[in-house]
């Protein structure tokens, strides 16, 4: 039913003329756009697989690692609508890609807890993060979440701190290699390619059309953020009531990292994405009554594709009749 629920979804993405954004992009994401942009099919086909393949791989990590109260498929469920939510969001965009890469070093993090030699865990956690943000760059303000993990999972060892430093900077060390192999190194190259690390902006814009979504959304997400930090003391495992306060950390560095994006629309909001949709699965598994939580999930379907289709209405270029 997964797959469905995307394609119901993302079929208001077949009349929009653009199904690209390059909002917040790095150099790679550029380039792997710059190679498939022609193919419009391909666009779409690989903006859907790319999130029913990391729903499955989150849904995996995280039942594997007992995270939540009991394995259930709803962080994937939840991953899908939430990267689906907002028309920006119906794109290949640069999120597309990094989530893999953040997702895997999510799994790094969990490896931290009672193991007794971690430091290629942190290298290869520095590593992913590295190659998430020559994608995506906000992705850089995930790094702190490791030195947040070694905190609350390990006692200290300066190897394993100092191994996540080297591991963020290779994926960068090699990107200016290859662009020194190609004559591209230049002071003027790498000023442009950092230009979104300067040019900051405090502001955002919302379309009035989206104020019934978001305030349902926004609602079940505090909902589900009271019930999460009620939650952290209860768990009788000490490693699950950890591995819950590493996603609080994990929200407030995403969080973090959308205030400082250079450009601010929904699809920086999908950033959020992977620790809401753990955080709300841990919601929708507390309600007792089972016909209460379809009844609030579809409503927020609803109000997804509701939203969607006002919005198509009234901006697509196309008539309607």
């Amino acid at each position: 039913m997964l797959p469905l629920v995307l394609l119901v979804m993302w079929v208001f993405i077949l009349p929009k003329p653009e199904i690209t954004n390059t909002e917040n992009a790095f150099p790679l994401f550029l380039y792997i756009l710059q190679i498939i942009k022609s193919n419009r099919e391909l666009l779409i086909g690989s903006s859907v697989v790319l999130i029913v393949l990391q729903a499955f791989f989150l849904t995996e990590v995280i039942n594997r690692q007992n995270v939540l109260r009991e394995s259930s498929h709803l962080p994937a469920l939840m991953y899908v609508v939430l990267m689906s939510c907002f028309p920006e969001q119906l794109s290949f965009n640069p999120l597309l890609i990094a989530n893999f890469f953040i997702i895997i070093f999510l799994n790094s993090l969990f490896n931290f807890y009672k193991s007794e030699e971690i430091a290629f865990d942190a290298f290869d956690a520095g590593l992913f993060i590295g190659i998430a943000t020559l994608f995506y760059w906000p992705s850089v303000f995930l790094f702190p979440l490791i030195w947040s993990a070694l905190i609350v999972l390990r006692t200290f060892v300066w190897r394993e701190w100092i191994a996540s430093l080297i591991g963020i900077l290779l994926p960068f060390f090699y990107f200016c290699a290859l662009l020194y192999w190609y004559d591209q190194l230049s002071i003027n190259s790498i000023i442009s390619i950092l230009a979104p690390f300067y040019s900051v902006q405090f502001s955002t814009e919302f379309n009035t059309t989206y104020i019934i979504l978001f305030v349902i959304l926004a609602t079940i997400a505090i909902a589900s953020i009271i019930k999460f930090s009620q939650d952290l003391n209860t768990y009788a495992k000490l490693r699950t009531r950890k591995f819950l306060a590493l996603f609080v950390w994990f929200f407030l560095f995403a969080a973090f990292s959308y205030l400082v994006s250079s450009k601010k629309t929904m699809i920086s909001l999908s950033f959020l994405a992977i620790p809401l949709s753990v955080i709300m699965s841990n919601y929708f598994l507390s309600v007792k009554k089972q016909l209460v939580a379809e009844v609030i999930f579809i409503i927020l379907l609803i109000a997804v594709v509701y939203n969607q289709v006002q919005y198509f209405l009234q901006y697509s270029p196309f008539t309607f009749k």
